[in-house]
């Protein structure tokens, strides 16, 4: 007997099979349907663009080290402290 190759996907996420079941009652599709359709769809987005001098990090957008000025330990624990003496 030959051997079935069928892909398969696993949805662990309960709001997704949630969402499935409620498209598939409401439209009569089949939950392979929906989620076909939502992939063909589906377009990702685009990564910001680098503006002025900020360099790219992994996905984030950010200062380059050497055009910051470097604050020390003191400073910033001067500064909370200040912040935190004053009252509202």
């Amino acid at each position: 007997m030959p051997r079935r190759n069928s892909a398969q996907l696993n949805i662990r996420s309960a709001f997704a099979c949630v969402r499935v079941r409620e498209i598939a009652r409401r439209t009569g599709m089949s939950a392979t349907e929906i989620v076909e359709d939502a992939l063909r769809g589906y377009v990702p987005m685009v990564e910001p663009e680098a503006v002025g001098n900020l360099v790219r990090r992994g996905p984030l957008l950010v200062l380059p080290i050497g055009n910051r000025r470097k604050v020390r330990l003191a400073e910033a624990n001067a500064a909370l402290d200040a912040t935190r003496d004053r009252r509202s």
